[in-house]
């Protein structure tokens, strides 16, 4: 299985819409959205190496704050205590909060960075 579908499949647990990139539709507040910003590949002198690191932004969304503190607390937790599969390790490297305001609602996002080790 692939990292991003182990990742994927890690946050569904949590009983939120997961996708990544963009819904192609309305699935509601809560949700979790990912983005792969980066990746470094690992190469020796026999070329390249099974061993990659991505950097995954992890966009979680939510109409209350008191919504968004939580699950983004349990976002962080299954994935930096996740091994398995693919998956070496996930480490949390910052979080920040933010909002947007969209016909007439205001969304709480907060965007948390992550370093996802993994074989490829």
């Amino acid at each position: 299985m692939s990292m991003e579908r182990e990742v994927k499949d890690l946050l569904k647990t949590l009983g939120h819409p997961v996708v990544w990139g963009a819904f192609d539709r309305d699935v509601g507040f809560p949700r979790i959205t990912l983005q792969r910003i980066s990746t470094v590949t690992r190469y020796s002198l026999r070329g390249r190496a099974d061993l990659e690191t991505a950097r995954v932004q992890v966009n979680v969304a939510a109409k209350t704050y008191g919504a968004l503190l939580s699950l983004g607390r349990e976002v962080s937790i299954a994935l930096t205590t996740y091994r398995g599969g693919s998956v070496i390790r996930i480490k949390e490297l910052t979080r920040r909060d933010s909002h947007v305001e969209t016909g007439g609602d205001v969304i709480r996002l907060q965007m948390l960075d992550v370093q996802v080790r993994y074989r490829a």
